[in-house]
């Protein structure tokens, strides 16, 4: 589907047209900085299979980002 790709645009401001699958759950982090304040993000690039979301984390979650392909 495409969410390493937008993780790794959001996160390095690069694209890389190969393909790995991710295995598992890879866990990134980003501190932001918007207007006076310091914004930490936390990123999961999970492999998209159901038993790899962890529903008790995904619970205390401020945001997020479902990615999915429509064709």
């Amino acid at each position: 589907v495409g969410k390493t790709s937008l993780i790794t645009r959001f996160m390095y401001d690069s694209f890389d047209n190969t393909y790995q699958a991710t295995i598992g759950i890879d866990f990134l982090s980003k501190t932001m900085y918007l207007e006076d304040r310091t914004i930490r993000l936390q990123l999961w690039d999970t492999a998209g299979r159901e038993r790899f979301l962890i529903p008790s984390s995904i619970r205390d979650s401020a945001v997020a980002l479902i990615v999915f392909d429509i064709t």
